[in-house]
């Protein structure tokens, strides 16, 4: 009897294992997307039931064009601040680009971010792949994807902590006896955003265990980007612009809610908008939606309560917002149509 494996049999038996995994790998990805829908339907019908809807929209009806065509510049200023912190991050890590460039794959993913059920996790995931056809290195790509995410969540960690002795002194003055507690709640997004802020210190330092980073692929891109976390947060130079950059665009983000506010009359101070919209943003982010919807609008709803701001205008404020970022984006789409029409379009 012949034990030696024929040719055929093994490259049978090497393919067969790849070919199962693959619909199990969609039927993840569909299971999840379900998850997201549901939990996006499941919210904005229980915002649907429990808000005057009427009482939104009066908001909506009422307000100042001008002010929402001010919102929406402080938007579109949003994502090109972004494009320029990345290409300061990329510059740090040695990989050069031209500006043109890095700006039409960053409106990409803003696209893809806005207007995709995957949100930031599907927009950043294109930005790296449009990264590699760059002629980037896939790694490469990968990392400063990373950073540039990390600095801006930085960003709003250091917005929240500066703004916080503001927000405490101005709830303290409405808080009551019965709801003393609410003079604390200014601490925890702090708290939380200098935790963030010590984790990203550790993680700059971790390539300095004495672990064999080699001894697999994964310890390797730990090690890498370890490393590259180091070259971003840790030279003062490149820190400070990039974090600035973070801050600001994060800042327009602030402006675009407080002048909708504004046009409809909803009382809400640029001192709140710097506060309470970050943790909306960040709430956004999180991959639990399709596009933020639902868990934006919960958000908003939950932390303008903090300042006294009904759930109606809340909600208004937060459906404007979440369209307007859609409309910024809009640039995104015409620049990915024409990746599709001329693959040498970036």
């Amino acid at each position: 009897m012949n034990d030696v494996p024929n040719t055929a049999d093994l490259a049978a038996d090497t393919t067969q294992p790849a070919a199962v995994a693959e619909p199990a790998r969609h039927s993840r990805a569909r299971l999840f997307t379900f998850v997201k829908l549901t939990l996006s339907a499941l919210a904005l019908g229980f915002l649907a039931l429990k808000v005057d809807l009427a009482a939104a929209w009066q908001h909506m009806a009422s307000q100042s064009l001008w002010l929402v065509a001010a919102a929406l510049i402080a938007l579109s200023a949003q994502i090109v601040l972004g494009a320029l912190r990345w290409r300061t991050i990329l510059e740090s890590l040695g990989a050069r680009a031209a500006l043109p460039e890095l700006m039409r794959v960053f409106y990409v993913a803003a696209f893809f971010s806005n207007w995709m059920w995957g949100g930031a996790v599907a927009g950043d995931g294109v930005r790296a792949w449009l990264s590699v056809r760059m002629q980037m290195r896939v790694m490469r790509a990968i990392t400063s994807v990373i950073l540039d995410r990390a600095v801006a969540v930085a960003g709003v960690a250091i917005l929240v902590i500066l703004t916080a002795p503001l927000f405490a002194a101005q709830l303290g003055d409405t808080a009551t006896a019965s709801t003393a507690w609410t003079a604390w709640t200014p601490w925890a997004p702090a708290a939380a955003a200098g935790a963030l802020l010590i984790g990203i210190g550790v993680a700059s330092q971790m390539y300095r265990l004495p672990l064999n980073w080699h001894r697999h692929r994964l310890l390797g891109a730990v090690q890498t980007l370890s490393v590259e976390t180091r070259a971003v947060f840790l030279r003062p130079g490149v820190a400070v612009a990039a974090l600035g950059l973070a801050v600001a665009a994060q800042f327009a983000m602030s402006l675009a809610a407080y002048a909708l506010a504004w046009s409809m009359d909803i009382g809400l101070s640029l001192t709140n908008c710097l506060v309470l919209i970050q943790p909306v943003v960040l709430a956004t982010a999180l991959p639990i939606s399709i596009g933020g919807w639902g868990v934006r609008e919960t958000a908003m709803i939950a932390l303008l309560a903090l300042v006294g701001v009904p759930a109606s205008a809340a909600l208004a404020l937060s459906v404007q917002l979440g369209l307007l970022s859609m409309v910024a984006a809009l640039p995104g789409l015409a620049l990915w149509l024409r990746l599709k029409t001329d693959p040498r379009g970036f």
